[in-house]
């Protein structure tokens, strides 16, 4: 058998050697060091990447530095025998450095004192830098909202308001300072887009909403609203803000500017009609003075026909005018452009008959509910398709006639479309369509069909513009915008 020291010396070499093994292999930078802070120890793995470690101050051997560290952990543990941890740069001998995360611990005897302390670090250069770049990144990111002309509004998977810019709180009025809660951004902006956003997939855009700043004010802008999603979740929603206020500004005194030149154009083409109605009666009356003085019968019922056929001209063109000048404010209500367009349609099915005329009807099924004059709409379109009708009048007999009537909605916009392939219409005539009292009816026409629809469609925010060939057809389109259609009124 052998002797108990014995066992007990084979036993302490053994666990000599297993610490030697550890000290030697362990995954991190491993040195022993003195109360003089010189290196009395170093493993292979710290030996092998600073060459000539033992018996250098650590300071100098690891940090290029001629004094102590201020920062010292070994220091602090010597002072106080606790483990201490920091963030060291060490140099190396090829001019590069490494970042290092340190613990020091005390290398206690059986009596519980010390004169060693082991220092570990372990390299986190590669950390380091990934959060430096995070850190730009973010810096980046966060001046990039601060700076933007756009309100940016970042809302939390919690509900909270983490990104507020400094042009949102322009666009809304909040101090900055001031906190912003999820029920704040529910009132400012559009009833049911936060639930919208929320409950929806991808973004949910209006390019024009009406948004209420923190005064109750209210101002136009437009609105992105984004659902944000990690990689199997909602991580939050994110909204972007335009202030277009200026530019509703804008469009408004257009339209203002539109309105009064239609005036202006009503009555230049009021005295032009005038004019033009007494040099025909004039002709009129110089026929039957000359067919009397010459006893001529002929001549004379030539200028009765004349000024007769002019008289029921000044009739008509009287009563349109007049019904153009009383045009009455238009009352909005909400109403689908479908069944307006599908009524007008089936209004004139009689007289598509009896011109041997086809005509196809299209709407789109999906078309909303928007706020307009139903009568006023009902009689721009009546002129429309009457219109279409009256452009078969001369042309050939054998030719297949056909009407096309659509509505549809286009990037928010609502368009009625009236395409016939009839007479066309000249380059000189559509010039003239909507700037005169202007007609290529003859008699049968006042010129105030297209004006009266102009008008109509102008008080509607819209515009209305023709497509034509002579000798191959028109295609008169109305839009109305769905952010400038007249509010209903309380």
């Amino acid at each position: 058998m052998k002797e108990p020291a014995q066992d007990l010396k084979i036993q302490l070499k053994r666990t000599a050697e297993e610490y030697k093994l550890l000290f030697e292999q362990v995954p991190c930078y491993v040195v022993v060091i003195d109360k003089e802070f010189k290196i009395v120890r170093a493993n292979k793995l710290a030996s092998d990447m600073i060459k000539n470690l033992k018996g250098e101050y650590c300071y100098s051997a690891l940090k290029g530095r001629k004094e102590k560290c201020i920062e010292c952990t070994a220091r602090r543990t010597f002072e106080d025998g606790m483990q201490h941890t920091g963030h060291h740069i060490w140099k190396l001998s090829n001019q590069g450095t490494l970042n290092m995360h340190v613990i020091t611990g005390p290398l206690k005897n059986e009596d519980g004192n010390y004169d060693l302390v082991m220092e570990m670090a372990v390299d986190i250069s590669k950390t380091v830098k990934l959060q430096d770049n995070l850190e730009v990144a973010h810096n980046y990111l966060e001046s990039l909202i601060n700076t933007s002309m756009d309100g940016i509004i970042g809302i939390s998977k919690k509900g909270k308001v983490e990104v507020f810019n400094s042009a949102a709180r322009s666009l809304f009025d909040i101090g900055q300072g001031q906190i912003v809660s999820l029920e704040d951004i529910n009132t400012m902006l559009p009833k049911g887009f936060l639930a919208q956003v929320s409950e929806g997939k991808g973004h949910v855009y209006l390019p024009e909403a009406e948004l209420k700043r923190s005064n109750g004010d209210k101002f136009y802008g437009r609105l992105i609203g984004n659902k944000l999603m990690g990689s199997k979740e909602t991580i939050g929603m994110a909204f972007s803000v335009h202030d277009i206020s200026q530019m509703k500004k804008l469009e408004k005194e257009k339209i203002e500017a539109e309105r009064m030149a239609i005036v202006g154009q009503t009555v230049a083409g009021l005295a032009h009609g005038i004019k033009n109605l007494i040099n025909a009666l004039d002709g009129g009356i110089y026929f039957l003075k000359s067919g009397i003085g010459k006893g001529d019968i002929k001549r004379i019922h030539k200028g009765i026909e004349t000024l007769v056929r002019n008289i029921e001209r000044i009739r008509l063109f009287s009563k349109a005018f007049l019904n153009y000048s009383r045009f009455r404010a238009i009352t909005p209500a909400l109403n689908n452009p479908a069944d307006i367009v599908t009524e007008v349609v089936e209004s004139f099915a009689a007289k598509i008959s009896e011109n041997n005329i086809k005509i196809k009807l299209q709407v789109d099924p999906q078309l909303a509910l928007v706020p307009l004059d139903y009568e006023k709409i009902h009689e721009c379109v009546t002129n429309l398709v009457g219109n279409a009708i009256d452009a078969f009048a001369d042309v050939d007999k054998d030719r297949d006639k056909k009407i096309w009537v659509t509505a549809y909605e286009e990037e928010g916009a609502i368009y009625i479309e009236v395409k016939d392939n009839g007479c066309g219409i000249d380059k000189d005539h559509r010039k003239r369509l909507f700037n005169k009292f202007f007609t290529t009816k003859g008699l049968e026409g006042t010129g105030l069909g297209l004006l009266m629809t102009q008008k109509i469609i102008q008080e509607h925010g819209g515009n209305i513009s023709v497509l034509s060939k002579k000798g191959e057809g028109s295609i008169f389109r109305l839009r109305l915008i769905r952010g400038r259609l007249p509010k209903i009124s309380d």
